[in-house]
């Protein structure tokens, strides 16, 4: 596999320092320590000292699709926006452009550990319910474009990460043009993490996989990739991209 693209702000990433240095985590140093996602994500690109996509990625990709796979560019801390409303939006870990066989695809790519998807969308709805916050709204809009129904008890309790992760991926590979859309969980492991929030994390997974129809009896396990599925779409979020949901393991010793 050939060097690739690494590219932030104008900057071409040649290194895993240059990474840290033009795309840091939302918390900097804090967040910048071996055997966590942010750091563990950068290395595994820079594993021969040159940019290059993991190895697991490739052949995962490659079982699923069994097609060749031209990378060309991949964006660290990469802004999507989600909507017309102001504040906060998704900031994707990484962005994956590539070729699967003649489709132009888009990856992106959430690390973790043994980090949470964030908050409950049905607690953090309620919290901030009546706060002038724009939350409450845009949890609703991505609810109908990724469901086609307002959040209800099931979407309540899935976790917000995820919905607008998945609404990401599909908002940007309409802006690239592209035929098809990957949100990835690369999760990093080692003897480190604590077992109780990797279990939850696949326990919110899974629940967020079978919240699609065409995945609710689908049998989750690590190293897949399930899809397609499609969505109503709404807002930003198109209705004729075929989005895929998939699950990465890196095992670190």
């Amino acid at each position: 596999m050939k060097a690739m693209r690494i590219n932030k702000s104008g900057h071409e990433l040649r290194s895993v320092e240059d990474w840290f240095k033009y795309a840091s985590p939302k918390m900097g140093e804090h967040h910048w320590k071996d055997g966590r996602s942010a750091k563990e994500l950068a290395q595994s690109w820079f594993r021969n000292g040159t940019s290059k996509p993991p190895d697991e990625l490739v052949e995962l990709l490659e079982a699923k699709f069994a097609a060749g796979i031209t990378f060309e560019e991949a964006k660290p801390e990469c802004v999507v926006e989600l909507d017309n409303f102001a504040g906060e939006h998704r900031n994707c870990d990484l962005v994956v452009l590539c070729n699967m066989g003649a489709k132009r695809t888009v990856i992106t790519v959430e690390a973790k550990a043994d980090e949470p998807f964030g908050d409950v969308i049905g607690e953090y709805f309620d919290r901030k319910a009546g706060t002038g916050s724009k939350v409450p709204a845009r949890i609703q809009q991505l609810s109908e474009a990724m469901f086609g129904r307002a959040p209800d008890g099931a979407i309540r309790k899935l976790r917000y990460q995820l919905l607008h992760a998945a609404a990401a991926t599909l908002i940007e590979a309409k802006d690239s043009r592209a035929e098809m859309g990957i949100l990835l969980v690369h999760e990093f492991r080692s003897a480190s993490l604590n077992t109780d929030k990797l279990t939850q994390n696949a326990t919110d997974w899974g629940n967020f996989v079978h919240a699609f129809p065409e995945l609710a009896t689908a049998r989750i396990e690590g190293n897949q990739i399930l899809g397609p599925v499609s969505v109503p779409g709404g807002g930003h979020v198109p209705n004729c991209v075929p989005l895929y949901l998939g699950e990465l393991i890196t095992n670190l010793g």
